[in-house]
């Protein structure tokens, strides 16, 4: 999919702000139907996921945030299917990455109500998944939203 000026504003304006259409459209000088017609063919085009709301798991009650390694001691695409399965009925389990170049095979972003909870998640859930061999917990401080999508953009 080309993308034009127009596009290209839709997306740096959402990769930094939670904006309406009816702003959104003001801002780039569309009208609301063109503005929604063009995030639809972003979305479908994969370029962009649907419009999500980040949800401030601290305001919640989740004060810890882990990123947590894990490998595992088969790598195979079934038992990669079955782990991120396993995970999927954890909610605590907020997203996953299979990673490469590290000790790790995945990444996994926790949330936790404090280091009680948190413990439970790990020793008695993620520790006890199938074929899980070894587990590494990074708290994460705070967090910094690096977004630099104009940068991107101006390269294509």
């Amino acid at each position: 999919m080309e993308l034009d000026r127009f596009d290209k504003q839709i997306l740096e304006i959402l990769s930094h702000e939670d904006v309406n259409l009816n702003e959104l459209s003001e801002r780039i000088n569309l009208s609301v139907s063109s503005v929604h017609r063009r995030i639809k063919h972003l979305i479908e085009a994969n370029i962009m996921t649907h419009l999500k709301r980040d949800i401030n798991y601290a305001k919640l009650g989740f004060s810890l945030h882990v990123l947590l390694q894990v490998s595992l001691n088969k790598h195979d695409t079934d038992t990669f299917a079955k782990f991120l399965e396993e995970l999927e009925s954890i909610p605590e389990v907020i997203n996953a990455f299979l990673v490469t170049g590290q000790s790790a095979d995945f990444i996994v972003e926790v949330v936790a109500k404090d280091m009680e909870n948190y413990s439970e998640i790990l020793l008695k859930r993620i520790g006890k998944i199938e074929h899980v061999v070894a587990l590494h917990s990074s708290f994460v401080i705070k967090e910094y939203k690096v977004l630099n999508c104009s940068g991107l953009l101006n390269r294509i």
